[in-house]
């Protein structure tokens, strides 16, 4: 008898880099790190700080999602002149995967990507 298996694919991953005590905001950690992943699995990239834009256009150009927002950044920008707000976190990455020819996924085109039930029926 068989160990149960509690989570089937795809598997889902927040990969968070930038905080001093941990992987760092690198191409070769995000690199080594996502070659460990096992097969089908979804990740997103997301940087702690000053990391958070950096990690999060890494995410868009390597073809994946990102993790934005106040919980990982304070900050609008690296000299942290001035405090960001969550909306304005958000704008900017979307606008940013705009740029790269890669549209924000809509709540419907995430949910069968993650192999969600629809909303409606939970």
């Amino acid at each position: 008898m068989g160990i149960p298996q509690l989570l089937t694919p795809p598997y889902y991953f927040n990969i968070l880099l930038g905080n001093i005590a941990s992987a760092q905001a690198s191409l070769l950690h995000v690199a080594a790190i996502v070659n460990d992943l096992p097969p089908d699995s979804v990740w997103c990239l997301g940087g702690i700080g000053a990391a958070q834009l950096p990690m999060n256009s890494l995410g868009l150009a390597m073809g994946h999602g990102v993790r934005v927002g106040l919980e990982d950044n304070l900050w609008w920008d690296e000299a942290r002149t001035r405090l960001a707000s969550n909306l304005e976190l958000v704008q900017r990455v979307a606008a940013l995967a705009k740029l790269l020819g890669k549209p924000p996924a809509t709540p419907v085109q995430t949910r069968q990507y993650l192999g969600l039930l629809p909303a409606k029926l939970l």
